[in-house]
């Protein structure tokens, strides 16, 4: 990691365990001139000083790679938010991912009915340059869907619902570019990945149902919801039920929106009291 990522990221660590510079320099044995410049990017410190301030922090480079690598992977996905910011800021992006949610609903409608006529007819029914389009936009659509769990996960303690978002982004965003980069499955065949899609979107129902039953604080939708995608991750991964899962998950992407306003009522509540 790079300067000024570097500086920017022990500054974080050191808010976040509460010392002062003076107090960390005490720690570690550091002038604060020292602190005070790898804070602000002006220097690129020896592996030596950066163990010593992480050690002083409870952290290592291990830890501090990771952070780096899991702060790269949010940005990449859109799911970079802070949290920390006033309640509009927060209602502004809950209602993006609602209003999100029933554009992904609408657009993969008609993504189902270009695939299906594709595996009946060999062909698209509205054209190649349709489907790109509708996939395309389905794609970045439940991205900005998906991504407010992560702050739903961040706000009511629900570590895995971050984690399964993260996974429904990722794998929803391959099958879409290889979807379009791959139209008449030049390939891999039609069959095998057929296989492929029903597979990774089993895993993904099945870890957004665990996700939804370890949610707590938003009464029993997110239960119910659970359930319903465990069922249609088992379904996905029979492969042969894929033509009704498919369909279903669909209505499903409704429960998430009801969801997401759930958690805005539940926070307005909250902040009211």
């Amino acid at each position: 990691m790079k300067q000024p990522q570097l500086g920017l990221k022990i500054l974080e660590l050191r808010q976040q365990k509460g010392f002062t510079q003076e107090e960390l320099v005490a720690q570690c044995n550091i002038s604060v001139r020292t602190i005070q410049r790898i804070e602000a990017g002006e220097v690129t410190p020896r592996v030596y000083t950066i163990k010593t301030i992480l050690a002083a922090l409870d952290r290592d480079l291990d830890d501090l790679q990771e952070i780096y690598f899991e702060k790269q992977v949010k940005k990449a996905f859109l799911i970079e938010i802070d949290e920390n910011k006033d309640a509009s800021f927060l209602f502004k992006q809950l209602n993006l991912g609602w209003i999100a949610g029933i554009i992904s609903m609408i657009l993969l409608v008609f993504q189902l009915i270009e695939e299906t006529t594709y595996l009946t007819s060999n062909s698209y029914y509205f054209g190649e340059i349709p489907y790109v389009i509708i996939t395309i936009f389905s794609a970045i659509a439940f991205a900005l869907h998906m991504r407010i769990f992560v702050l739903i996960g961040e706000l009511f303690n629900a570590n895995f619902l971050k984690t399964s978002a993260i996974i429904a982004i990722a794998i929803n965003t391959l099958i879409a570019l290889y979807s379009v980069f791959d139209l008449h499955f030049m390939y891999i065949n039609l069959k095998a990945f057929a296989v492929i899609y029903s597979v990774l979107f089993g895993v993904v129902f099945i870890c957004m149902g665990i996700a939804f039953l370890k949610t707590n604080h938003l009464g029993q939708l997110p239960k119910v919801t659970g359930i319903i995608n465990l069922v249609l991750g088992g379904m996905f991964l029979t492969i042969i039920l894929t033509v009704v899962a498919g369909p279903a998950s669909i209505l499903v992407q409704g429960l998430y929106v009801a969801i997401i306003l759930k958690a805005i009522d539940t926070l307005r509540k909250q902040i009211s009291q």
